[in-house]
């Protein structure tokens, strides 16, 4: 593959499943309805940016589970093609200020959100929790059924909770990497062990986090990060996000590279979805057609 080379590399199409809500998000929400099912909530308030992947795949699945969702957005956020799709499928946008968004995690915040939607079931941003973790088990079932001898597995990482639901799905004979997509977020080992303690799981996959692929941080795209993307979509016809999967197999194309990482070894990388924020990036639009 000139200029793309990836070495030995399958990819899992999680992209392709899912429905309206594609990728790991369906996994990681889709036990908090059934959670709001049986505790009588009515509907599902979570957290997000105009772009914001989680959002969309949460007013997705509301509309298919026939459940209120509630999108609290950072204020000063434009009208994204994100948004309008979550309002046409009945998410309501609650706009908030940059600076009330930051309390996002603080337990009195949570409790007035918490009465003020009531009832409700409260959902962390992006379903980082237990119950999100959980449904991304489901993935490392998947990846025993289509690969089973897949021991080498790459993941692109956010909040961290796909990568602890895989890896407590997986046995110790299983080597998952995680590529983190934010800069600095280098707490994420420890928030991914903790839910790992909470899953309880007897076995699990060996596992890592690679803090040096985030492209200079969430959502940025460099040059070089570019120029793979739109080579890689040319060659393959596989369209990736340049926030996480696009990253990770950026980051296997480099390590493949610079000889870190043996070119014959075998790879399962894992395309997370998120495709529906390709419109926040016209380059990436307009590369598509040019290619």
């Amino acid at each position: 593959m000139l200029g793309v080379s990836l070495g030995c590399v399958s990819l899992l199409r999680l992209d392709q499943a899912g429905g309206l809500a594609p990728g790991n998000k369906s996994f990681k929400l889709r036990d908090y309805f059934t959670h709001a099912a049986r505790s009588g909530a009515r509907r599902l308030v979570s957290f997000g940016g105009a772009w914001s992947n989680h959002l969309h795949a949460l007013a997705a699945l509301g509309k298919q589970y026939g459940i209120d969702t509630v999108g609290i957005v950072r204020g000063g956020e434009t009208n994204t093609a994100t948004l309008a799709d979550a309002a046409a499928w009945g998410m309501r946008i609650h706009r908030v200020s940059r600076t009330e968004y930051r309390q996002r995690n603080d337990i009195a915040y949570q409790r007035a959100l918490s009465e003020q939607f009531a009832p409700c079931l409260l959902i962390p941003e992006g379903g980082a929790s237990l119950i999100g973790a959980r449904g991304c088990a489901d993935i490392g079932v998947i990846v025993q059924r289509l690969a089973p001898q897949a021991t080498k597995i790459v993941v692109p990482v956010g909040t961290g909770t796909t990568l602890a639901g895989l890896v407590s799905a997986l046995d110790s004979g299983c080597e998952v990497i995680g590529i983190a997509a934010l800069k600095g977020a280098l707490d994420l080992e420890q928030r991914v062990e903790d839910v790992l303690l909470q899953l309880a799981a007897d076995t699990g996959a060996r596992w890592s986090v690679r803090h040096d692929f985030h492209g200079g941080g969430f959502a940025r795209a460099p040059s070089a990060l570019r120029e793979f993307l739109l080579a890689f979509e040319a060659v393959q016809g596989v369209e990736l996000d340049p926030v996480y999967t696009g990253k990770m197999l950026f980051a296997i194309h480099q390590m493949v590279k610079t000889g870190e990482w043996d070119s014959e070894t075998p790879v399962l990388a894992i395309h997370t979805g998120g495709l529906q924020g390709r419109r926040g990036y016209p380059w990436l639009e307009q590369g598509r057609h040019v290619c």
